[in-house]
């Protein structure tokens, strides 16, 4: 079974306005995604991958190159999102449940971020996330 620990962070203004542009910016990618495969569907009757639409990432940050600004990972790990609500809608509707189609994220509704391999270290009493910073931590379990 999975652990998480949860810990409190510091984060001075600039890093609270990173943080804040980080998270729209997950959350235009995770509506794009999901834009991308409803339309797929709905036109073509296709389903497009997990694969498929992470290949779309490098398309749009040529397009809005703001998304240059939050670490790869992060915008896989959003993909990796839609996939997962894709595939529990899926399971639902072959359960005879009442499915649920994965909804768009409005401003505010958006509100996490993960780095997965790479674009962060702890040092200390210090959380270094990639393109925000240094950011003070309180450890209050020793990891």
């Amino acid at each position: 079974m999975p652990k998480v620990n949860r810990y409190r962070i510091y984060p001075t203004k600039s890093q609270i306005t990173k943080l804040n542009s980080t998270l729209e910016l997950c959350r235009w990618v995770y509506n794009e995604t999901l834009a991308l495969r409803k339309n797929a569907w709905e036109s073509e009757q296709k389903r497009i991958s997990y694969y498929d639409s992470k290949k779309m990432i490098p398309i749009w940050k040529k397009d809005k190159p703001e998304l240059k600004n939050v670490h790869s990972h992060t915008l896989q790990d959003v993909t990796m999102r839609v996939d997962l609500a894709f595939q529990a809608f899926f399971r639902r509707v072959k359960a005879g449940e009442k499915p649920g189609y994965p909804r768009f994220k409005g401003k505010g509704w958006y509100d996490s971020i993960t780095y997965l391999q790479s674009g962060f270290s702890l040092n200390g009493n210090t959380l270094s996330l990639s393109k925000i910073g240094d950011i003070k931590i309180k450890l209050h379990k020793i990891i």
